[in-house]
Formats: structure tokens, C-alpha cells, sequence
């Protein structure tokens, strides 16, 4: 199945355990999330993976 043609609700964003909230930004009640990146299916949270990250953001240094 296209991801375009995907529902919103069978959308499952990506949960981010050190910011504790939805990778992407996305708020509502209607949202779906996971833990697990293989499981994701947001665009925009898996565009979220493929940006790369400093040195910093992966030691969880408060800039």
C-alpha cells in the first residue's frame, strides 16, 4: 500500500522516549504511536531517522 494513501488513522507515529513526545509534533486524540521505528508509519517521523544526529544529541547534552 502507497504511504499516501493511507488513512490518518492508520497512521503510527514514532514516540520518542528521550523527548517524550511524538517525533513528528503531531497532537490530537486520534494519534497512534510506537516505540519500535520498524513499526512507524509516518512519513514525516520516518524522514525524522534518516536526519542525522551530533554527537551531542545522542549523549543527551542540553545545549
Amino acid at each position: 500500500m502507497d504511504a499516501q494513501s493511507q488513512t490518518p488513522a492508520s497512521l503510527v507515529h514514532f514516540y520518542d522516549t528521550r523527548t517524550h513526545a511524538i517525533a513528528c509534533g503531531e497532537h490530537g486524540p486520534d494519534r497512534r504511536s510506537t516505540k519500535h521505528p520498524r513499526q512507524v508509519t509516518c512519513q514525516s517521523c520516518v524522514a525524522l531517522f534518516d536526519t542525522p544526529r551530533t554527537h551531542a544529541e545522542d549523549a543527551g547534552a542540553v545545549s
